[in-house]
């Protein structure tokens, strides 16, 4: 802790006013989530997923300076992330001194850029920094008036859990927006080579674009994971995702229906095995129907197996699957332990949610999922969902300075 308070008072004296004719201004902000899930498979034999109840909290303060000049807005900032299980102790249970030092899970610290010329925007970050900033990180849907942010990306790239426990990117995140669209790519390295410890990095991108209107869009998602090895044993794999798509949304008043229709291009190698490359592919529906507060979000795959190696067994006898290959959910396995992936099957996650509306800074979302595959009933979830924005609801004050860039922001973010 001595570190991190020195690392604070370093960063801070960076925003003492000086010669610069740059507009200096210190920042800060906090982010805290609540993550619920409750998890039952028991009935299906925990084919794909085990049973269990996930509930943890994660709070995640960050404080900076904001240098603006020239066309372009820079910023540094130092953050602490602390997490903790509920129920967990974060040391030893037999420890007489149960301290807390051990919530303190990482320092995150970040260089910010940000650049507007017009209705164009590009911003890049680069360091350790909340995967929130990333479209593969921004949990359920945000505000319906922002088309990318009402969009999901579907959990075969990254699940619920993945996007909660790794909750910061360390690498490099480039996006650039316009009226017409967003696009975004990045390098998140999870993992340097160590004793029992493997390579590990993923490219990501993300696009999406109207074609007519907000009414009909188009766009992109796709990952490149390297699985690499380790200092005792050796192994690389290799996992690409294409999926290109199109999408609809209509609504009038009180009803709305989005629908996504997209291709799935999985590629996929193990190399010390060597599969050579291993195509596999499929197509995914999506469609999202919302009645005032209720509705159904509904997602039906059709394809081959995208974890082909899931229960691979490396030469440490470890079962890469249980060993971070893969982010998205297990269910698109497609097919259980001794079957081929290379057969097509079918795979639907089907939610229903009551969302009210409360403030436009406030969102409630309680919602049931379901999980079905060719083979039938799988289990089920109950989620409840809560956001709160506080830096949302400054901005609404119809007031210049509420709405000034240049404001302090500050942001809470609760996830249940």
């Amino acid at each position: 802790m001595r570190d991190c308070m020195i690392a604070l008072a370093l960063l801070l004296a960076t925003a003492l006013p000086g010669r610069s004719q740059n507009k200096v201004d210190l920042t800060y902000g906090a982010d805290f989530q609540y993550y619920f899930d409750n998890r039952e498979y028991d009935g299906s034999g925990n084919r794909f997923e085990t049973s269990g109840t996930v509930h943890a909290a994660r709070l995640t303060p960050s404080v900076g300076v904001m240098v603006a000049g020239g066309g372009m807005t820079h910023r540094l900032t130092l953050g602490l992330d602390v997490m903790k299980n509920m129920g967990e102790s974060p040391v030893g249970e037999s420890d007489k001194d149960l301290r807390n030092v051990g919530l303190f899970r990482e320092m995150t610290f970040w260089y910010g850029l940000d650049s507007r010329r017009g209705s164009r925007r590009f911003s890049l970050l680069a360091g350790i920094f909340p995967r929130h900033n990333s479209v593969f990180g921004s949990g359920f849907p945000a505000w319906s008036e922002d088309p990318v942010r009402t969009d999901f990306v579907p959990s075969l790239f990254i699940s619920d859990v993945n996007q909660f426990y790794d909750n910061n990117l360390e690498g490099v995140l480039l996006k650039y927006e316009t009226r017409r669209g967003y696009c975004e790519a990045g390098l998140d390295w999870m993992g340097m080579i160590g004793h029992g410890r493997r390579e590990r990095f993923q490219i990501f991108t993300y696009g999406n674009f109207a074609l007519a209107g907000d009414f009909l869009r188009a766009g992109w998602t796709a990952t490149m994971g390297h699985f690499a090895n380790t200092l005792e044993y050796r192994g690389v794999v290799d996992n690409i995702l294409v999926s290109p798509f199109v999408s609809l949304a209509a609504g009038r008043r009180n009803f709305r229906l989005d629908s996504k229709l997209s291709y799935i291009q999985g590629i996929h190698q193990d190399r010390i095995n060597g599969t050579g490359l291993e195509p596999s592919f499929g197509g995914l529906l999506t469609l999202n129907i919302g009645y005032r507060k209720f509705g159904v979000l509904n997602d039906s795959y059709y394809g081959g197996g995208q974890m082909p190696y899931y229960g691979t067994i490396d030469a440490g006898g470890n079962i890469l699957g249980q060993q971070g290959l893969y982010f998205g959910s297990p269910f698109y396995r497609i097919h259980g332990d001794g079957e081929s992936w290379r057969h097509s099957g079918f795979y639907d996650r089907a939610e229903v949610y009551w969302q009210p509306y409360i403030a436009d800074f406030v969102r409630v979302r309680l919602s049931a999922v379901f999980h079905f595959t060719g083979d039938g009933y799988q289990g089920s979830q109950q989620r409840l969902s809560v956001v709160f924005d506080l830096g949302r609801a400054l901005a609404g004050r119809k007031s210049a300075k509420a709405s000034s860039p240049s404001r302090r922001q500050r942001n809470f973010e609760i996830y249940l």
